[in-house]
């Protein structure tokens, strides 16, 4: 026991001469901060406001629209006989409509007329179809199938963009379905 007190009174005289023995410290100096000199006004003249333009002269007065007094509709009573002559004369009298010319198809100089467009157009989707029909879809699997399937739709919606007269449409999916077809015949 008494080693166990001896022990105890050591421990504790340590933990407080280590207490006793601080020393406060004091902030490090610092050097002061020099604080620069503001820099020179700059003093750039206002910008010149633009020019008013000319005055336009006074507009006349309005003219009224509706010169006449305006006076309660006059009814005339209901006729009993209608005249066959008078209906004829006013529809034989009346000229037919000018019939309505299209505006001229705008297009870029390079590019091909519309026969010739779809000549083009034409040709690419037969030779989409038949690099589509030379792709062996035997042993394919479920996805590469739907590929396949997939494209075969994508050729259909080329022809009827052909015939619907949108050729860029229509040379881009035949496009894109000569492209799948070589991806699925070349593995």
């Amino acid at each position: 026991m008494r080693k166990t007190f001896l022990a105890l009174s050591v421990l504790a005289g340590a933990a407080t001469s280590a207490c006793a023995s601080a020393v406060a410290r004091t902030p490090p100096e610092r050097p002061a901060l020099e604080v620069p000199a503001p820099p020179t006004k700059v003093v750039e003249p206002p910008p010149r406001p633009e020019p008013m333009p000319d005055p336009v002269p006074d507009l006349p007065p309005a003219q009224p629209t509706n010169s006449r007094p305006s006076r309660p509709p006059v009814r005339e009573a209901p006729r009993t006989e209608p005249k066959p002559e008078a209906t004829t004369a006013t529809t034989e009298a009346a000229p037919p409509p000018a019939p309505v010319t299209p505006a001229p198809q705008l297009r870029l100089p390079n590019t091909p007329d519309a026969s010739e467009a779809a000549k083009q157009v034409q040709t690419l989707i037969e030779r989409a179809g038949k690099s589509l029909d030379s792709v062996n879809t035997k042993g394919f699997t479920k996805g590469r199938r739907a590929v396949y399937d997939s494209a075969r739709g994508l050729l259909l919606q080329a022809q009827e963009a052909l015939k619907k007269s949108d050729f860029e449409q229509a040379r881009k999916l035949a496009e894109k379905v000569e492209l799948t077809a070589k991806e699925l015949g070349g593995r």
